[in-house]
């Protein structure tokens, strides 16, 4: 087997000014000394490492960064689950319970089935569907508000297609659609006869729910291109234009949502914006279209499918068979353990950070870290003020820029930790649609608000880091703070050269392909010259 290995060779000596820095033990026990590192420095840096490596059969590739960095995360992260009587563990626990679970069976879906199928006509099923998007659960489009890139100190609302159970490349491209066709079958047959569908039902809703997905899925078949600039043609239309122009589509969730749809009311901030026009149109035609028993049908299974992982262990299990092993490929089911994190992590990512920011983040690290922010873009200021290659006006706007550039450390000032939510450890899909509404309503509260441009969007406890253009802000997370890229008791040289990479590689991306259509408020404006 060939072994796929990765090693920072980053992590080798690094001096800093005017000084020679003593290698520490956790990079010269890496290096393989009978190596010329003229000759070969990959060998010379990493060889003793990888001679010695070896891949767990569990996972595809080892390497001495993430590989070791997610182990340490990993052991925290334990520490923290282990404590049932925290709010965190009563969410995690009913998710562990399957005994439970295994006896509600369908109780927690059965209002939602009766509110469907007491609809009746398309629009009243269509504000049924509405209100399960409040659950998390969009039936046909979504809404959410985020900076608006036309003003980018200010948030809006946006509407976007909501996602189908199969990525549209599997409706769109023949070969990828043959390769699951018939899992997909079973898994819709099987889905709806665990809700109690006959086997004759469920075999007649098959059709019914494929040719709607398909049909969905084909509406505007523009292949994407390279993203070499960043557009943002939107078209922003009131709520009562809404619901006139698209009353099953979007107008349906408007009212769901609790936003006045009258014309004859309004502020200057009851709008959303929309980019694929063209989605709107044809799906508004096929709802109106398409037979409410139908209709009613494919609504029934939107829901059964967004809760068949929080259901019974037999709805997990053919949830699984199809996403997970057929599609992403897994050889062995997660226990339910490993599944169960993952969905606390998803769900609860706030409050289960913030458990991780007790445990490994403090003042003095963050100060660290901070001053190594600030050293790496004083000298990236140094390298645009001494590049020949930059005109005069471009060269002033990038540092105007970079001197408007935020970066967070750590995680969130004002982290959601749900302190008006109670979690009952007998109702996991029930915890979950309580975290889920809550989400929802802070968010669109923020329609018109200020952008806070110190939002920290990623977890704490992630070993990640990113730049967001539209609000010109670096972030990186304490689960990348840590070792082997960074340590507050390291040579700063050696914190220089591991998370001193990632440092530079974020800040860069102010900068590049796409940093160059967004100035230093975030708003969308392209400041490269031509020269």
């Amino acid at each position: 087997m060939v072994k796929v290995l990765i090693s920072l060779s980053v992590l080798a000596a690094v001096a800093t000014a005017g000084s020679v820095t003593e290698l520490p033990e956790c990079v010269t026990k890496l290096i393989d000394y009978s190596i010329n590192p003229c000759d070969d420095f990959y060998q010379y840096a990493c060889g003793a490492w990888y001679k010695d490596a070896v891949i767990p059969p569990t996972r595809h590739k080892i390497d001495t960064s993430f590989y070791e960095i997610n182990i340490q995360n990993e052991a925290v992260l334990n520490k923290i689950f282990s404590d049932s009587t925290t709010k965190l563990g009563e969410f995690y626990n009913s998710c562990l319970d399957t005994a439970t679970l295994s006896s509600l069976g369908l109780t927690p879906l059965e209002d939602s089935f009766k509110a469907i199928r007491s609809a009746n006509t398309t629009l009243d099923l269509l504000i049924v569907a509405g209100e399960l998007a409040k659950n998390g659960i969009p039936a046909f489009v979504d809404i959410e508000s985020s900076a608006d890139d036309n003003d980018s100190t200010k948030n809006a609302l946006f509407g976007f297609r909501a996602p189908l159970p199969l990525g549209r490349s599997y409706y769109t491209n023949h070969s990828k659609w043959e390769s699951v066709e018939a899992e997909y079958k079973v898994y819709i047959a099987t889905v709806l006869q665990l809700a109690r569908y006959t086997a004759e039902q469920a075999a007649a809703a098959v059709p019914v729910i494929l040719r709607f997905e398909q049909t969905l899925a084909g509406v505007d078949l523009n292949e994407p291109k390279e993203i070499e600039t960043f557009d943002s043609p939107y078209t922003a239309f009131t709520y009562s234009q809404l619901d006139q122009k698209y009353p099953l589509l979007v107008g349906s969730l408007l009212k769901a949502h609790g936003f006045n749809v009258r014309g004859d009311y309004g502020g200057s901030n009851d709008w959303v914006g929309f980019f694929d026009l063209t989605y709107l149109d044809k799906t508004e035609v096929l709802l109106k279209n398409t037979a409410l028993d139908n209709l009613r049908t494919i609504v029934e299974y939107k829901l059964i499918h967004a809760s068949s992982n929080h259901l019974t262990p037999e709805f997990r299990k053919a949830n699984w068979n199809l996403f997970g092993k057929k599609i992403n490929g897994e050889k062995v089911e997660p226990t339910r353990e490993k599944y169960c994190r993952s969905e606390t992590h998803s769900t609860l990512g706030d409050l289960l950070g913030q458990y991780f920011l007790d445990e490994m983040w403090s003042a003095d690290t963050a100060k660290t870290a901070d001053d190594l922010v600030k050293a790496l873009r004083s000298s990236f200021s140094t390298g645009i003020a001494t590049a020949d290659w930059l005109d005069n006006s471009t060269r002033a706007i990038a540092q105007t820029k970079l001197s408007k550039f935020v970066h967070l450390l750590g995680g969130p000032e004002k982290p959601q930790l749900y302190p008006t939510l109670t979690f009952d450890s007998t109702t996991y899909l029930n915890n979950r649609w309580k975290v889920s509404q809550v989400n929802i309503d802070t968010n669109l509260k923020q329609k018109g608000q200020p952008v806070k441009r110190r939002k920290f969007s990623a977890l704490p406890h992630e070993a990640n880091a990113y730049y967001i253009p539209q609000e010109n802000v670096i972030v990186f997370p304490a689960g990348i703070l840590q070792k082997p890229f960074f340590d507050g008791q390291f040579d700063a040289a050696q914190n220089f050269g591991a998370i001193g990479m990632f440092i530079g590689h974020e800040i860069t991306h102010g900068f590049d392909n796409i940093g160059r259509d967004f100035d230093g408020d975030g708003n969308l404006k392209q400041w490269w010259s031509n020269a």
